[in-house]
């Protein structure tokens, strides 16, 4: 009843349509597939009702309504094809039209402006103005990335709105008034915003274009396809615009749940890396010291036949992988596979923070809450992280959250470009983000702050735990003692805390217990197992969850089992045929340290992040291998490279920091003579003589969705045009936020029962029809 109260039931065009309370009559059209031209709305901002396109008329109502800005009520009527609607939109046309240039073949926009689309299906035949129209210098620079052409702009305003009330900065602004109004940059606040790029994607006509785009091709020369942005742990959805060999563009693809519709420029314009003509396209093999050319047959066979030579000889435990957080799921896990299966060792590993094994179930680096959970928040704490550099959507976000009253409060050594936003902002010493949050965690034990069901169980045993912490104090750390105590105060006493760290602080020298005590932290404050209160990491790569959840590492099995589990072990071990060791393996510093003979790397680049001491063990080895886009650093030394392909031209899947796990689809042919990197994989296991009939990221999928529990019932299908975050079958507790009606909920919608899975029900591989623009390939 009261789902049924809180919506409107209205007709438009003879049409019914129940529709949220509140909505607009645009969106109410939008909900029947009717289309009501706008220029100045946008779903995202406020109703402006400025550019006086989108009118309807309104039955009982005297004059005509703009559809962007009247709410909808009970019972209303409206009609968006009558004469008089007709007369209304074709002079808003003819008026916008007075002194927009007639430049549509040498515009960019040309063949994707709302403008020129407008004006054919509602404009006037004929222009009645005979008179010169007015002109500015072109293009004028408004930032780094972007330039103005004045003359084609109609003042809609979206571009300023976006400064102002999404990014909440004063990049842009509108000058002169009348029919001298023009975007302009504000001379106190230069437009050096990184979420610059939305406002020329949301230009309705060609007026800002971004340079690395103008007069480069046209719109109907793209391939479109709906995939995930690589350049962070966010997995923003894009949409990838190819031309032949080359992509030219990323643009945004809404997914609610994520990015909000919105794209960084780090997402929309750094694609030197995919067009990049320094790209390996060829294997190489070190002869006399020197990397030559090779078969892909002849460099495939020595690294299978030299890593299993050296496995023999030395014991597996000689032979080492370091894998990537920038490859996919199915890459990953074929990874450690083929370490594990093929080389029989546990020494498996990649660059990441420093995490602690699972403790009562939980995952300490497993962020407990959602990106869309922050605009739920009452309050956000962000210890020693900078999101607008590193996740910068998640900024976006935390800014959505303080525009609906979140208070955010910011612990970091350097400024933030948050900070003018926070109610609070504490500086420390560098290096010092673990002694700050076992401060905090102080405060909360020695002033007895606790609360909730976690804390009344576990009454006493927090004496011990806050004895545990020792000497933490803000002294130490250098920050300000009474703000910290201040800042415990109020996640105690907070309606909903979401506490955030960047994944990099656990590298930090006090940063061993900060996944741990962050944990402790949101559970003894009661901020846990709701949306708008948890806590956890911001990872730094598009798949460095991934990378943990496929068992890329030494001591834990994909699905964070154990290595020492010996139910786990054997049961992995007879799905793939084999047996595997019953200790771990050696870690990402321990093989650079000298512990193996033999180092198997993909997708990353040690010898960037190696120490004198490391690099030398790296020189040192007998063989190794790396398998990479690039001749890197690490590969300049390796004698075996093997050329891989980057994000846009392979399908695999991506699991975002939030653990959304997001289909990845191919958006263009391979670059000539690379390969992907599981067919790579795959070769290196034919040649070891191993048989895994690999054919496809599918079929490594469907054996993802069989042997890692967190996964279980994953598919291309399931996963869909969203994503769905893991455990995608039903939890045990309801503290992750997942489902207990026995429901694996996949967008929301009860998509596969566990009952299914256990009957062995199968699950199509085939994804659904996705929305799709002009020219946009699925």
């Amino acid at each position: 009843m009261a789902e049924q109260e809180d919506r409107v039931n209205l007709t438009i065009d003879g049409r019914p349509v129940s529709v949220p309370k509140g909505s607009v009559i645009w969106a109410a059209a939008q909900q029947l597939g009717i289309e009501v031209p706008i220029y100045c709305y946008h779903p995202k901002m406020a109703p402006l009702g400025a550019c006086r396109m989108c009118f309807v008329e309104v039955e009982k109502m005297p004059k005509l309504a703009t559809a962007c800005t009247t709410v909808v009520t009970e019972g209303m009527a409206v009609r968006t094809d009558t004469p008089q609607v007709k007369k209304a939109r074709q002079g808003t046309l003819e008026f916008l039209l007075i002194n927009h240039p007639l430049d549509c073949p040498i515009c960019d926009k040309g063949g994707e402006c709302d403008l020129q689309d407008f004006t054919l299906r509602y404009g006037p035949g004929a222009s009645r103005f005979d008179l010169s129209k007015r002109h500015f210098a072109k293009p004028i620079p408004v930032s780094e990335q972007i330039l103005l052409d004045r003359e084609r702009c109609i003042a809609c305003q979206r571009c300023v709105r976006f400064c102002q009330e999404v990014a909440m900065e004063n990049g842009l602004v509108m000058l002169q008034r009348g029919f001298r109004t023009e975007v302009g940059v504000d001379p106190h606040a230069p437009f050096d915003s990184t979420f610059s790029g939305n406002v020329v994607e949301m230009c309705p006509v060609g007026a800002l274009t971004a340079k690395s785009y103008r007069f480069i091709t046209r719109p109907w020369e793209l391939r479109r396809t709906a995939s995930v942005c690589g350049m962070c742990a966010v997995g923003c959805n894009v949409r990838v615009d190819v031309r032949v060999d080359k992509v030219l563009r990323q643009y945004g693809r809404v997914n609610d749940s994520i990015d909000d519709g919105w794209l960084c420029d780090r997402g929309r314009w750094n694609l030197e890396m995919i067009n990049s003509p320094e790209r390996l396209r060829t294997p190489l093999i070190r002869r006399d010291g020197q990397l030559q050319p090779a078969p892909w047959d002849e460099a495939l066979a020595l690294a299978a036949r030299r890593l299993t030579e050296i496995a023999r000889r030395d014991g597996a435990r000689a032979v080492g992988g370091i894998g990537s957080t920038h490859t996919t799921n199915e890459e990953a896990y074929l990874f450690q596979k083929l370490l594990r299966a093929g080389l029989g060792t546990h020494n498996v590993d990649h660059f990441h923070g420093n995490f602690p094994a699972p403790r009562e179930g939980a995952l300490p680096w497993v962020w407990t809450d959602s990106i869309a959970g922050l605009e739920h928040a009452s309050h956000i704490v962000l210890l020693g992280a900078d999101p607008y550099t590193r996740q910068p959507i998640v900024d976006l976000r935390m800014r959505k959250a303080i525009r609906a009253g979140a208070r955010v409060f910011i612990l970091s050594p350097e400024p933030t470009r948050l900070d003018r936003l926070a109610t609070g902002v504490v500086r420390y010493q560098a290096g010092q983000t673990g002694m700050v949050a076992r401060t905090l965690l102080r405060a909360v034990l020695e002033e007895h702050l606790t609360r909730g069901p976690y804390a009344q169980a576990r009454a006493g045993e927090l004496p011990t735990r806050l004895k545990a912490l020792g000497k933490a104090s803000a002294k130490a750390s250098g920050a300000d003692a009474e703000a910290l105590r201040a800042l415990a105060r109020a996640l105690a006493t907070a309606k909903g805390a979401v506490i955030l760290y960047d994944e990099r602080a656990t590298r930090e020298p006090t940063g061993a217990t900060l996944p741990s005590d962050i944990l402790d932290l949101a559970l003894l404050t009661d901020n846990f197992g709701r949306p708008g209160a948890g806590a956890g990491p911001l990872l730094a790569d598009n798949n460095s969850l991934g990378a943990r959840d496929m068992g890329v590492l030494p001591d834990l099995l994909p699905g964070y089992r154990a290595v020492r589990d010996d139910a786990a072990r054997q049961a992995l071990a007879r799905a793939w045929g084999t047996t595997l060791p019953t200790e771990p393996g050696l870690s990402y510093d321990e093989m650079l340290a000298g512990g193996v003979r033999a180092l198997y790397v993909m997708g990353a680049d040690p010898a960037r992040h190696a120490t004198p001491e490391q690099l030398a063990r790296l020189e040192s080895l007998e063989f190794l291998v790396a398998q990479d886009l690039f001749l890197t650093e690490t590969a300049k030394r390796a004698a075996v490279v093997l050329p891989a392909v980057a994000y846009t031209e392979k399908d695999g899947t991506f699991t975002n920091t939030e653990r959304c796990v997001q289909v990845v689809r191919r958006a263009m042919i391979e670059l000539p003579g690379a390969r992907a990197d599981w067919a790579i994989l795959a070769g290196v296991a034919k040649a070891m003589g191993l048989d895994w009939s690999v054919a496809s990221p599918a079929d490594v999928l469907r054996e993802i969705a069989r042997t890692v529990p967190i996964y279980a019932g994953a598919s291309r299908r399931a996963l869909g045009a969203e994503g769905a975050r893991w455990p995608l079958a039903p939890a045990t507790s309801p503290a992750d936020g997942a489902p207990t009606d026995g429901t694996a909920r996949i967008h929301g919608t009860p998509a596969l029962t566990w009952a299914m899975l256990e009957r062995g029900i199968e699950v199509s591989d085939e994804e659904p029809a996705l929305p799709r623009g002009r020219g946009e390939q699925g």
